[in-house]
C-alpha cells in the first residue's frame, strides 16, 4: 500500500466547486473548496448576466481555499495590500493571505473557515479585490477606473467624480429616484474594446449614516458595516427600486461636483482640465498601462466635462441634469 506523500504546504485540497461570473462584462471563474466561499462569491458578482461576457472560457481565475487547519478568528486585524511587479498580495494577519499574478490574471490564496463564514469582509477584502484589481491593475488589465458614480437614462451615461463624502451615492440614488438607473457607487470602470463603454456595480449602494436625512425610507432599509475604517451602511438598489439598476451604458458626460451653499449651477469644463482631475486618482503602474488609462480617459473627458456646483437641493439638480440631457439629445454623441 503506497504511503500518500506528506503535504505541508496544502497542495493536494481538493476543489470542489467552480463557477463563472461576468463582473463588468467579462468572464471570471471562482474555484473553491467551500461553500460558504461560493456564497459569498455569489453575493458579490451572481448578479451580473454571464451571458454579457460572450464568451466562454474564462479570462480571470480566482481560486480561494478555506483551510481547516487554520484558525483564525475575528475580530480581524487591518488588511495589507502590497504589490510588485505584476504580483499583488493580500493578508489579514498570518493565515489568511492570497496572492494574484496579474498578467496571467490569476489569483490563489488560503483563508480559515472563520474568514469564510464571515461573508461581508471576505467579499471585500478578498473576492472583490483580487477581481477588481486583476481587471483594473498590471499587464494583464481589461478595464479603466475612475472613482465615481454614475446613472443613466435612455442609455446614456452620467458621470459624478469627486473626493470621499461629496455626495456621488447620494446624487445617483436621488436620480434613480426620478427615473434614472443606477450604474455603480464608487468606481466607474471603462473599457475601450468597441468603443468606450463604462461598467459598474449597480446593485447595492454605500451612504453615510445620515442619509435618512434626505431619504427617510432608508431608515429601516440598510446594513451597517464598515468600509475604510468608516462606519457607512448599504442599501439593496434592486429591492428599494426594481428595475432601475443597469451594468452598462454610453458615458455621456463627466461631471465634477463641488458643495456650493448658492445655486445648483453647471460649468464647461476643457477636456484637458477634466484630465487633470481624473489623473489625481492615478495608482502607480508600468508606464504602459498608465498610457492606456490616460487613452480612456480623454476619451471620457471628450464627452463632455463640467463641473457641477451643488447644493442640498437634490431635486434642483437632478432638473439641471435632465435639461442638460434634453440639450444634447439632438446632438450626434462624440464616439
Amino acid at each position: 500500500m503506497m504511503i500518500p506523500p506528506y503535504d505541508p504546504l496544502g497542495g493536494s485540497v481538493p476543489i470542489e466547486f467552480v463557477e463563472d461570473f461576468s463582473p463588468l462584462g467579462v468572464r471570471l471563474r471562482l474555484e473553491t473548496n467551500s461553500r460558504e466561499i461560493l456564497e459569498a462569491c455569489r453575493a458579490s458578482f451572481g448578479r451580473c448576466d454571464t451571458r454579457e461576457s460572450g464568451l466562454q472560457t474564462a479570462q480571470f481565475v480566482v481560486r480561494l481555499l478555506a483551510d481547516e487547519l487554520f484558525v483564525a478568528a475575528p475580530p480581524w486585524p487591518d488588511p495589507v495590500f502590497r504589490r510588485h511587479g505584476d504580483a499583488f498580495y493580500v493578508s489579514v494577519g498570518s493565515q489568511n493571505t492570497a496572492v494574484a499574478d496579474l498578467g496571467r490574471r490569476d489569483a490563489v490564496g488560503f483563508v480559515s473557515p472563520a474568514m469564510a463564514r464571515d461573508k461581508d469582509f471576505l467579499r471585500h477584502t478578498f473576492l472583490e479585490c483580487l477581481a477588481l484589481t486583476m481587471m483594473t491593475r498590471g499587464s494583464g488589465a481589461t478595464h479603466t477606473y475612475v472613482h465615481a458614480s454614475a446613472v443613466a437614462k435612455s442609455g446614456k451615461g452620467l458621470i459624478f467624480c469627486g473626493p470621499r463624502e461629496s455626495g456621488k451615492s447620494t446624487l445617483a440614488y436621488a436620480c434613480a429616484r426620478r427615473g434614472f438607473s443606477v450604474v455603480t457607487d464608487d468606481v466607474v470602470y471603462l473599457k475601450t474594446e468597441r468603443g468606450l463603454t463604462a461598467w459598474g456595480r449597480p446593485w447595492r449602494l454605500r451612504f453615510l449614516p445620515d442619509c435618512a436625512r434626505f431619504f427617510p425610507e432608508l431608515s429601516e432599509k440598510t446594513e451597517s458595516l464598515k468600509a475604510a475604517g468608516k462606519e457607512v451602511v448599504e442599501i439593496d438598489v434592486q429591492e428599494l427600486l426594481p428595475g432601475h439598476t443597469q451594468a452598462c451604458c454610453d458615458p455621456a458626460a463627466l461631471f465634477f461636483l463641488e458643495r456650493s451653499s448658492g445655486r445648483v449651477a453647471c460649468e464647461p469644463l476643457e477636456p484637458g482640465d477634466a484630465l487633470k482631475l481624473l489623473e489625481r486618482e492615478l495608482v502607480y503602474d508600468p508606464p504602459e498601462v498608465i498610457e492606456r488609462h490616460r487613452r480612456a480617459w480623454t476619451a471620457l473627458a471628450a464627452r463632455g466635462s463640467f463641473t457641477l456646483h451643488c447644493s442640498e437641493d437634490l431635486d434642483a439638480i437632478i432638473d439641471l441634469l435632465e435639461r442638460l440631457l434634453e440639450a444634447r439629445r439632438a446632438e450626434p454623441w462624440t464616439a
